[in-house]
């Protein structure tokens, strides 16, 4: 009886140690191989291109950044050519833009992180919930940790339909997608628990609006886009720019980019050389003697990179941003958006100065942000939050073949020493 219990621990204790094994593999990124070595720029360069070339199915736009400084770049398209001054729709890059304006009205005392939201809105109020909505703040509605678990899709609205008003978008979403309800209120306990909300961003949209007493993109021209300079951002598609991307979808055909009610979780669109200044706003480090554009005081910056959204202990989400790997003094920061067959990421290290931007439109999967795990990879040698993610099934079952395999390496081995006392025994 002994002996048995003696192997069940050893069990235990190889399976743990093995699952432990091969998670720490995964989040560190030991059996990944990066594209080039961190110093041979030209090498990753070169390799991006060939798979963007190889995989692109409609226009595809990326700026590779070292040091602040564009050191690459590349246009592809089946159609009308793209440039660094193509604008295409953004999605949900806008989220982390929306959250710089919060930033700004914060340090111009206008409106607290910290303070309840209710405080805010003249129009409509969070519906009352079993949970203290007095726990919903501006940090935690940046960051989805407020309780609101929305999953509205935002699909938007064809050109030729109306736009539903804000309020009654927060009240009953007519664009949400299928199956979903729709509303925006308070489902979990605000600050437990990190889940993705895009119906946050239509209240932390709503705010602005009657905290400036403006429309939201009146609001963001004065906020951000002017001070940057930013010529071509702007939320709600502008049909008639000339400088507008093509949107390609299924099969390469051309479709309408939708109108939307939430602009400031889906709604923006910009061009390379705008956000690439949007990302150098956010660079701290200015060693290189650059005039870098600055929106920010670094302490409303370090908040924002302060990590509040975490998962299964991994901190994910700062104020607005996500946060992609570890970096020795901080994170690989930025924003993706998807929508159906657009994809647009920036990722960003705000010590060092090095980004990558990619806008693509036509293929189906996450195209960009697939492309940038590559970069992340490479400037960090670890695995971003959608790689481990996306690997965390292999992972699951590598442990369990594991355990498998120890178990049935114990039961022979103490098959072949129970046979081996029978034969000394009856011998």
């Amino acid at each position: 009886m002994k002996k048995l219990l003696v192997s069940f621990l050893v069990i235990v204790l190889l399976s743990g140690a093995w699952a432990g094994l091969r998670f720490t593999a995964l989040m560190q990124g030991w059996l990944l191989t990066a594209w080039a070595e961190q110093e041979n720029s030209a090498h990753f360069a070169r390799r991006l291109q060939s798979e963007v070339d190889k995989l692109y199915k409609g226009n595809a736009v990326y700026a590779l950044i070292e040091n602040g400084e564009v050191m690459d770049t590349h246009f592809v398209s089946i159609g009308k050519p793209v440039s660094e001054d193509s604008v295409f729709g953004v999605a949900s890059v806008g989220k982390w833009v929306t959250a710089m304006a919060v930033m700004r009205l914060v340090e111009q005392g206008r409106l607290e992180l910290d303070t309840p939201v209710s405080q805010y809105p003249k129009r409509w109020q969070l519906p009352e919930s079993e949970f203290d909505n007095d726990l919903v703040t501006l940090r935690r509605l940046l960051s989805h940790t407020a309780g609101i678990e929305d999953g509205l899709g935002h699909n938007g609205f064809a050109p030729n339909e109306p736009i539903q008003p804000l309020t009654e978008h927060l009240t009953q979403a007519a664009d949400a997608d299928p199956g979903v309800n729709g509303k925006v209120v308070v489902t979990s306990a605000p600050g437990e628990s990190w889940a993705y909300s895009g119906g946050s961003y239509n209240l932390v949209q709503l705010i602005i609006e009657d905290v400036t007493q403006q429309s939201f993109q009146q609001a963001m021209q004065n906020l951000v886009f002017e001070p940057l300079g930013l010529a071509n951002t702007y939320f709600q598609v502008k049909r008639s720019d000339p400088m507008l991307a093509e949107y390609f979808g299924e099969s390469q055909q051309t479709r309408d980019y939708p109108n939307y009610t939430s602009l400031a979780a889906t709604g923006l669109y910009s061009n390379l050389a705008d956000m690439q200044k949007l990302l150098l706003t956010n660079v701290v480090n200015q060693s290189n003697q650059r005039s870098l554009p600055k929106l920010l005081r670094e302490n409303s910056l370090k908040q924002m990179w302060q990590p509040e959204g975490y998962v299964s202990g991994q901190a994910i989400w700062g104020v607005g941003l996500m946060l992609f790997a570890p970096t020795e003094n901080g994170f690989v920061m930025g924003h993706g958006g998807k929508s159906e067959y657009l994809n647009a990421t920036v990722r960003f290290d705000s010590e060092s100065g090095d980004g990558f931007i990619m806008f693509q439109t036509g293929n189906e999967e996450a195209f960009a942000s697939n492309m940038a795990t590559q970069w992340t990879l490479w400037k960090t040698g670890k695995p971003d939050i959608y790689l481990v993610n996306n690997r965390m099934d292999m992972v699951l079952r590598d442990i369990v073949f594991g355990s498998l395999l120890i178990l049935l390496s114990a039961v022979v081995f103490w098959t072949v020493q129970y046979r081996r006392k029978r034969s000394t025994k009856f011998s």
